[in-house]
């Protein structure tokens, strides 16, 4: 993990801007998600530039959560990040927000998601909505993103460009097995 804060650190001062861990994972990491972390989490000014800048402890506290996103820990983590209305639920209207970021990504990096509409935003927010099992409907709250079991890759979705495209497309991903292989197996 050290190794790759340093890498990370461009600038070589023991510190990461919101540029530098922009590069972090697949660097499909929406501006929207890296931005709350800046805002959430605790850093520091750089006397130069003025920019908030993270240390090592914060990223440390990062990289747990991202490497562990199922964990009770890592979903509490990104929850202060995603409730941007600290009223203890999202909506739709956050979704939205957090998603269009997504789709942006997607679409600068991936040429095919171009024709992404409206109505895919929507598809996606309604099927958020629907692995996260909100009691109260419309609201997602952290419990119902904890008690979901599927609370990790609902975070993944709204955060990571990457990610979400995994789930997007994860059966087309799943590697259809070869029919010599079988044949193998049976012996």
């Amino acid at each position: 993990v050290y190794m790759a804060y340093l890498d990370m650190d461009a600038d070589q001062n023991g510190m990461l801007s919101k540029s530098e861990l922009s590069h972090y994972g697949s660097g499909m990491l929406t501006q929207v998600f890296i931005d709350r972390v800046f805002e959430e989490y605790q850093t520091y000014r750089d006397t130069e530039t003025g920019e908030r800048e993270m240390d090592y402890k914060t990223f440390l506290d990062f990289v747990l959560a991202m490497e562990n996103k199922n964990s009770r820990q890592a979903i509490q983590y990104f929850w202060k990040l995603i409730d941007i209305h600290h009223q203890g639920w999202i909506d739709g209207f956050v979704i939205n927000y957090f998603f269009r970021a997504v789709l942006l990504l997607l679409q600068t990096n991936i040429p095919q998601s171009n024709k992404k509409d409206v109505t895919f935003v929507d598809d996606v927010k309604d099927e958020i909505f629907d692995m996260a099992k909100a009691k109260t409907p419309g609201r997602i709250t952290l419990q119902d993103l904890i008690n979901c079991r599927q609370g990790g890759t609902v975070l993944s979705m709204l955060i990571d460009a990457a990610a979400f495209w995994r789930y997007d497309n994860r059966e087309t991903l799943i590697v259809e097995p070869d029919p010599d292989d079988e044949d193998d197996l049976k012996g």
